[in-house]
């Protein structure tokens, strides 16, 4: 109500202020809005962000991994670090992270030829470059099958924290007999961030150690190896440990630091050695965790092994079932998982194993397969809780990225879900390399990034075994 003891002219001097006043509100200077950021849709992907069924992945710099950088090993150190290793056409590449993935960085060095990485029991890395393999055809060799004159390989060191690769460090090889081969694709022995060795075959089936360093490092005698002894040329586990056969047993001793000698080995009982079981452990191991390395070998008649080598320990594990054909392996958390067939149907199914000898095999197989022809790949990974693994598949321009899950340890898998799926190149989500860290598990992703013609690399992360997914 009007208080009547105003005037109407004093009541339209007021409204006039107060209209006045708004005015002036309204026309004093807005406050920028905070841009509105909206996650891509599903399938689709920023450079920052990409969303799969299961959840956000975040970006990976592309300035830390090309995205055709294909990643051939894992070392996982502990529930924190890791070191991926990978290649693309002309450079060697890892990525490093001490966190469990959440923050990352990278070790790059252009190649020409060959080149391999290691790593030690503190971390540090160290890689091997070699030059472009020698000419081995018969006349390159001649008569008296001389070894043809190669370049030495070079190594490269940095410590765990370090942010680059130290200078080149040639390699002094000994003199290599008629018949020896060269070293390539030599991994080398990790003893310290300035401390290397690698094997390399002075005669035909005779091996020696050779210890290198940073440059200007003092030149350690060499390390012959039994003549009665056959070597393996890759080493295993961390600190490494050297692998040789004699007759049908397998040797196991540390790799002696430089100017040392060679320690008695110790036989590993439980396996019977053969041509096919020395060139199984010849090879890359199939998983590393912690201090061991992990590898699958046949043993007669029609069997397979899985052998875990310490410095200090080694294990050898009979599987229940046959192992398949390029079987995957996963391991972490004192687990080992691999894929093996099923004895009653012949399916393909997943077998989870302990330390100490006990394996599952799951009951039903986490994956049914398409009906149409397509390729095929698993990815596995124990945790403390459970085991989780993925599966990626591609029949001509169809794809699929499938993940499941099991809270017993292996025995009764969850329906598996969707990662992504989709017909075309456009779109299409890769898995990268599927990493536990015990209680946490990593997925490293490739996918397109919308609206432009690259591709990216992206991580995402779980804390329950697999069952919720995020950037974090």
């Amino acid at each position: 109500m009007f208080d009547p003891g105003v005037s109407a002219a004093a009541r339209r001097r007021a409204a006039a202020a107060a209209l006045v006043a708004l005015l002036a509100i309204g026309c004093g200077k807005k406050k920028k809005a905070e841009p509105i950021t909206v996650q891509p849709p599903p399938g689709a992907a920023s450079s920052d962000e990409l969303t799969t069924a299961i959840g956000q992945a975040r970006g990976i710099d592309s300035a830390l991994a090309p995205s055709s950088t294909r990643w051939r090993r894992v070392f996982v150190l502990d529930d924190k670090r890791a070191v991926v290793t990978g290649e693309v056409e002309n450079e060697a590449i890892a990525l490093v992270t001490e966190n469990a993935g959440r923050t990352w960085r990278s070790l790059r060095r252009l190649r020409e030829g060959w080149s391999t990485w290691s790593v030690g029991e503190d971390g540090a890395t160290v890689l091997t470059v070699g030059p472009r393999g020698p000419d081995l055809s018969k006349q390159a060799r001649g008569a008296a099958a001389a070894p043809p004159a190669v370049d030495p390989p070079s190594l490269f060191f940095a410590p765990f924290d370090a942010a680059d690769l130290s200078a080149p460090s040639p390699v002094t090889l000994p003199e290599l007999s008629r018949g020896a081969r060269p070293p390539v694709n030599a991994v080398p022995a990790v003893l310290s961030a300035e401390s290397a060795a690698l094997l390399v075959e002075t005669k035909p089936r005779r091996a020696t150690l050779v210890h290198a360093g940073p440059p200007g490092a003092p030149t350690a005698p060499l390390v012959p190896l039994p003549a009665q002894e056959q070597a393996l040329p890759v080493p295993y586990g961390r600190p490494p440990a050297l692998l040789s056969v004699r007759g049908r047993n397998l040797l196991v001793r540390p790799v002696p630091a430089p100017g040392k000698p060679l320690d008695a080995p110790r036989s590993v009982d439980g396996l019977v050695m053969s041509p096919a079981a020395a060139a199984a452990l010849s090879a890359t191991p199939a998983c590393d965790f912690a201090g061991w390395s992990i590898q699958l070998v046949p043993q007669p008649p029609d069997k397979t092994a899985v052998v875990a080598v310490s410095a200090t320990q080694t294990a050898v594990l009979k599987l229940p079932a046959k192992a398949a054909p390029g079987a995957a392996v996963g391991c972490a958390a004192n687990r080992i998982m691999v894929e093996v067939i099923t004895p009653a149907t012949g399916e393909l199914t997943l077998a989870t194993c302990t330390l100490d000898g006990t394996c599952i095999i799951a009951e039903k197989p986490p994956f049914r397969p398409w009906l149409e022809p397509h390729e095929r790949s698993v990815a596995l990974a124990p945790t403390r809780e459970g085991v989780a693994a993925v599966m990626t598949s591609r029949a001509a321009a169809r794809w699929g990225l499938y993940i499941a899950q099991s809270p017993e340890a292996g025995k009764i898998y969850d329906v598996p879900r969707v990662i992504g799926e989709g017909t075309g190149e456009r779109g299409r989500i890769e898995l990268g390399a599927l990493i536990s860290f015990g209680s946490r598990l990593l997925m490293l992703l490739q996918a397109d990034v919308t609206g432009t013609s690259r591709r990216g690399w992206y991580v995402t992360a779980s804390e329950d075994s697999g069952l919720t997914w995020s950037p974090l």
